[in-house]
């Protein structure tokens, strides 16, 4: 494989790497071979096959050679294939991405307000956490009810007819409310038994839901022996379990907000500014919204975004320091994610998320020892 750099500027970088054919042979045997994939069924399957081979190629061997480069990569990357993925061909890749400025300097605030940093909104997160938990490890039933709202169960027949003649009906269908961002399911948000809804009317045949029955989701109370069961950084009762539920996201929620009021002091005192080619990469993406104001916004977001990880990774270069306690929190977080998915047995990405969350912790500590803010518990 050769690797060809082009600075194009102190904040954007694209290298090019192009792939012999007899190392795309390896690549596309490497995939088959993990993923139990004979050659009869890779030629029946080539769409398939080629975003494996994409997926190996950009999260595994490019990303590691990205890692040995003399630049420091920034938020994100974007690759642009030049020749098409097929055995016996070689392969040429662009990958762009920001780096971060070499003589970058940042202006830190003298010293930000304790309430900057106040958590508000604890009790009520804190609660929504609970019930979430709560429903991931079945403490909940389904009771009749009137009316229908989210986590609600609605069984209702499905009628296809044309004005007031009946084509055909499903009978006793479930509309499961948990997802009420689809509009298919915001529809049956606030029904009752027996409101018909109309699902669609856009052509000669109408789609009505008659509702027949409610159940709505009833989470249990949290108990002692709920809590033991849940065996969480061994906590044995409810208020034990709810502090430290309050404990953890009061230290993720202030280093959050932390990173996002130095984001906006650096860019609003003009010592982060961004060039031309960071800023075409993101608003030539296929998530940029097309309005003005939409794009105005989104503007607005990623240049916070990056600013956010401009500090991180200049205070990361030139500190080591954290404070053990934090690397204790950072631990229980993780279970915390772990038991929000109900997987005890979770592992993956454990070494990325510690590493990412200490590097944003040590912020906080920068902060601390700088005496920009006052030691928080």
């Amino acid at each position: 494989m050769k690797i060809k750099q082009d600075y194009v500027s102190d904040q954007f970088h694209q290298v090019y790497f192009t792939f012999s054919a007899r190392e795309m042979d390896e690549i596309i045997q490497d995939v088959l071979a993990a993923h139990g994939l004979s050659e009869r069924e890779a030629k029946r399957k080539k769409k398939y096959i080629s975003e494996l081979v994409m997926e190996k190629i950009e999260e595994e061997i490019i990303e590691r050679e990205i890692m040995n480069l003399d630049v420091i990569p920034i938020y994100g990357r974007k690759f642009r294939y030049l020749t098409r993925i097929h055995p016996g061909n070689p392969l040429l890749v662009i990958c762009q991405f920001c780096i971060l400025p070499s003589d970058l300097k940042i202006d830190f605030p003298p010293k930000i307000p304790k309430k900057i940093l106040e958590m508000s909104h604890v009790p009520e997160t804190v609660r929504t956490i609970v019930r979430q938990i709560l429903i991931e490890n079945g403490e909940y039933a389904y009771k009749n009810g009137e009316v229908a709202k989210k986590g609600s169960i609605v069984i209702c027949d499905i009628v296809y007819k044309r004005d007031d003649y009946v084509i055909s009906e499903i009978e006793n269908q479930e509309i499961n409310l948990n997802n009420v961002d689809q509009p298919e399911c915001a529809l049956f948000l606030n029904s009752k038994v027996g409101d018909e809804i109309v699902l669609d009317d856009e052509t000669s045949v109408t789609v009505v839901a008659k509702v027949k029955e409610i159940k709505n989701l009833a989470v249990n109370r949290l108990t002692d022996a709920i809590v033991k069961k849940l065996n969480f950084l061994n906590t044995k009762t409810v208020l034990e379990f709810n502090k430290k539920i309050s404990d953890i996201i009061t230290f993720s929620g202030t280093i959050v907000v932390l990173l996002n009021y130095l984001a906006e002091y650096a860019l609003e005192s003009g010592s982060i500014e961004f060039d031309e080619y960071v800023l075409d990469f993101f608003m030539g993406n296929e998530f940029a919204p097309n309005g003005k104001k939409e794009r105005d916004r989104y503007l607005e977001e990623v240049k916070r975004d990056l600013a956010k990880e401009y500090i991180i990774w200049l205070i990361n270069l030139n500190n080591s320091n954290i404070d053990p306690a934090y690397m204790d929190r950072i631990y229980e977080e993780y279970e915390l994610d772990k038991m929000l998915f109900n997987n005890p047995m979770r592992i993956d990405g454990y070494q990325e998320f510690i590493n990412r969350h200490a590097f944003e912790a040590r912020v906080l500590q920068y902060c601390i020892d700088n005496k920009i803010i006052d030691k928080t518990n």
